[in-house]
């Protein structure tokens, strides 16, 4: 169960989150660490002003409204450890290890329920939204895609094998992307009737193993941003058939996970803290800044005015990792 522990307030860290003003100069926000959430912890997301987190078996909903007063709503508890999660405005899609994909209900933060599984052949690691369609990483089938049109009663539609080692998937518009370690990223288009197949794929070296997609408009391109051999790694894919790597930013420490919010990627970079990267370029993309942490930083999610952050000394996923609230401050 998470305990909310001491509320504290850090020295006001300065961001530069290249805000243009009208003499060319970047505009100066600040953000100071307003409450901690006790762990376990392990992955965590913000959405509007809600805060979810993962650790273990459990996956716990607190309200943020009120970011220097947190309130843990309610949690859920699965049989096996949960290994990612993704969110949609009323659902929650759970990868929970062999128990499989768990549906959430969340529409009622103060009391989560369990709609549906699906059990696949392995240690399901993650799930991801289209229509009435879920993307899977699976260890062992690779990208598993699910027909919830029923969501009490899941099926599989059918999978398709990554060379590597599956590792995340996101999705955007009527796209799937799957990366795996060490081949590459992948594309579906779920609008495909029938067994998954790439329409697109992109062999690389220490492909991304955490990855946040930004859908494009008519001035920017579709972006898909990872973290992998350490680095923060941005591609385009706007065409789904050829994907390419636009650039690689190098940071400080060694970049483990993402959160995408408008034109800037915060980064989880262990001992280095957070990093924050300026998209407005995305071919050359910008380190504009760095929030020094008391411990490192394990996973990381932004929205809005708020950022959430997964702090541990160890490696070791357990009881030593906290969540940092972040606000932003005028």
């Amino acid at each position: 169960m998470f305990l909310i522990t001491r509320l504290w307030v850090l020295g006001i860290v300065g961001l530069l989150l290249g805000a243009g003003v009208a003499n060319g100069q970047s505009e100066t926000t600040k953000f100071e660490v307003v409450a901690e959430l006790a762990g376990p912890a392990e992955l965590v997301h913000v959405q509007r002003e809600r805060v979810y987190v993962a650790g273990g078996h459990s996956f716990t909903v607190f309200d943020v409204s009120d970011p220097s007063n947190p309130k843990e709503l309610s949690s859920y508890t699965f049989p096996e450890e949960i290994w990612g999660f993704r969110l949609t405005d009323d659902r929650a899609y759970i990868g929970a290890n062999f128990f499989g994909l768990g549906i959430l209900d969340i529409s009622h933060p103060e009391q989560l329920t369990l709609i549906g599984q699906h059990k696949t052949l392995g240690q399901t690691k993650i799930g991801a939204v289209v229509d009435s369609k879920v993307g899977i990483i699976d260890h062992m089938e690779g990208f598993v895609l699910v027909d919830i049109t029923d969501e009490t009663v899941p099926a599989s539609i059918g999978s398709f094998f990554l060379d590597g080692y599956a590792r995340d998937v996101v999705t955007a518009g009527a796209m799937a992307y799957a990366t795996d370690s060490p081949s590459g990223l992948y594309v579906f288009d779920l609008t495909r009737p029938g067994m998954p197949e790439p329409v697109g794929v992109v062999h690389a070296p220490n492909a991304p193993r955490d990855i946040d997609v930004i859908p494009g408009s008519v001035d920017r391109p579709t972006l898909l941003v990872g973290a992998g051999g350490g680095n923060v790694q941005i591609y385009d894919v706007s065409d789904p058939s050829a994907p390419v790597k636009l650039s690689t930013v190098e940071t400080p420490g060694r970049a483990s996970r993402v959160s995408v919010y408008e034109d800037h990627v915060f980064v989880a970079d262990s001992e280095s803290g957070i990093q924050i990267v300026d998209l407005s370029s995305p071919d050359a993309p910008m380190l504009l800044d760095s929030v020094e942490t008391s411990r490192p930083v394990r996973d990381i999610s932004a929205w809005g005015q708020l950022v959430a952050a997964v702090v541990g000394d160890s490696e070791r996923e357990g009881d030593d990792r906290d969540v940092l609230i972040l606000q932003r401050t005028p």
